[in-house]
């Protein structure tokens, strides 16, 4: 890993903002750190590198959020995750990041936009639906293995839920959880990660700790309403700068 000053512009604020999405907040605005990361390295190199991160940040989070969760949600949506997880493992070769990445944002534009165009000012929660659930967090299992982006479809899924804000939070991080542990020996498995990667993934590691403090301390601030808001509006902001990168 060669430290130089696109390393120092791309990589640190990627594993920044990875951090600050496992703290809940903008989990969507981490669609752009692999991207980030893949200026200076390998899109395989990035991945492998982040996952042993991503892990690491996440038995914090979930410590945290260790009282706040939807057990009748996650025993949904982990065994859906693990399906697309698999999928993910068999297809990865078939699969371009540039695609991957425009139909996550393709999902993502028209999921927010419908929610600013028609449901703005509009807090009532849906109901639980098996169906999308299922169907959402194979999707999110699938994208998460091949460019670690499941944030947008599991929000697709969790957010009309409209859980309290907490709950949302501990519900989606305990799922990540699960998601990164089971794809940690598929990635063995493929050979994706290595000594070297692992000793990176070791030397970043901080700065994922610096982002979830910095997560946690935001979280702490904001309403409800105004979190939910935030949370759309970086799904959409993230989700157009895909498909603009993905048409010119």
């Amino acid at each position: 890993m060669e430290i130089n000053l696109i390393f120092l512009i791309s990589v640190i604020p990627a594993i920044i903002l990875f951090g600050i999405a496992k703290s809940g907040l903008g989990g969507s605005i981490a669609l752009i750190s692999i991207p980030l990361m893949t200026l200076s390295m390998s899109l395989t190199e990035a991945l492998a590198i982040m996952l042993p991160i991503l892990i690491f940040s996440d038995f914090i989070a979930v410590y945290r959020f260790r009282k706040n969760y939807d057990l009748e949600t996650l025993k949904l949506i982990i065994p859906s995750a693990a399906i697309g997880i698999i999928i993910g493992s068999l297809t990865f070769s078939y699969f371009s990041e540039d695609l991957l990445k425009f139909l996550i944002g393709l999902m993502g534009f028209i999921f927010a936009g419908h929610y600013f165009i028609f449901k703005k000012n509009k807090i009532k929660s849906h109901k639980k639906n098996n169906i999308k659930g299922s169907i959402c967090t194979i999707v999110a299992g699938f994208t998460s293995f091949c460019v670690h982006a499941g944030g947008t479809p599991t929000s697709i899924y969790l957010l009309p839920l409209r859980l309290k804000k907490e709950i949302y939070v501990g519900t989606r991080v305990i799922f990540f959880t699960f998601v990164n542990l089971i794809k940690l020996p598929l990635y063995i498995h493929l050979s994706m990660m290595n000594t070297g990667t692992l000793i990176n993934s070791i030397l970043l590691f901080p700065l994922s700790i610096l982002g979830i403090y910095i997560g946690f301390k935001l979280l702490k601030i904001i309403e409800e309403n105004l979190f939910y808001n935030i949370i759309y509006a970086l799904i959409f902001i993230s989700s157009s700068k895909m498909l603009y990168d993905f048409l010119i």
